[in-house]
């Protein structure tokens, strides 16, 4: 179910909120949108147990060479209308990427919520895929990017770990894995443009289905620019 984060000294309720999506319903996400757009090739998604976790939400390309899946957010945010906005996710990769069944991961705010789009163009993201063996903390602007090597590699199996960007207007842009921030990026940071929270898993060559399961999924911000309006 998705929640609202209880109301401390720091929380606005005209510019901030904080959702969480633990998939303990068996019905679609509540915060973002499951997303298998490609037809015939995303693969069907479901809450699932993944012992000795209960409500687990599997999101898997099936065989097709770009079958997509995961969760994207309908709704844009511009960074510079916001002092932060985060995406944080708790999952595992079932198996890693190879030469042979290529995948990317992206978790992040991406110019498009269609899993199948490469986010490339105006974005800001953990990335995986088989191209490095280490997540890479990517931010593009006009599709004029930079690419950090966390240093830190994909596991696959039975581990879950918990993936975070934060994005601080439009300074900076916080990367961290399991807690720990592992890259920092100030340059090519989307600006005046709209961009959508992301998590998905998508194909790029292969006939074997790849997946991931995610425990869950958070999405914040805080210190929005909207109107106030006039007071009654």
């Amino acid at each position: 179910m998705a929640l609202t984060k209880a109301k401390s000294n720091w929380y606005n309720n005209l510019s901030d909120f904080d959702l969480v999506d633990d998939f303990t319903a068996s019905n679609s996400p509540l915060i973002l949108t499951a997303d298998s757009r490609t037809t015939g090739f995303g693969a069907a998604q479901s809450a699932v147990s993944d012992a000795p976790r209960a409500g687990v939400w599997l999101a898997q390309t099936a065989a097709g060479t770009t079958g997509a899946s995961g969760f994207g957010g309908s709704s844009s945010y511009v960074f510079s209308s916001w002092q932060r906005l985060s995406i944080a996710a708790n999952f595992r990769i079932t198996t890693l990427a190879d030469g042979t069944d290529s995948y990317r991961i992206f978790l992040g705010f991406n110019s498009s919520y269609d899993s199948t789009t490469n986010p490339i163009t105006r974005s800001a993201g953990l990335l995986y895929s088989n191209a490095s063996a280490n997540w890479q903390a990517i931010t593009y602007n006009l599709s004029t990017g930079t690419s950090t090597d966390t240093g830190v590699a994909a596991v696959a199996g039975g581990i879950y770990n918990t993936y975070c960007v934060r994005v601080n207007g439009t300074s900076s842009v916080q990367f961290f894995i399991n807690d720990v921030l592992v890259a920092t990026n100030t340059t090519n940071i989307p600006t005046t443009t709209f961009t959508n929270p992301f998590l998905a898993i998508a194909k790029t060559a292969g006939t074997n289905s790849r997946s991931f399961f995610c425990d869950w999924i958070r999405f914040s911000g805080s210190g929005s620019s909207r109107s106030l309006g006039v007071s009654a």
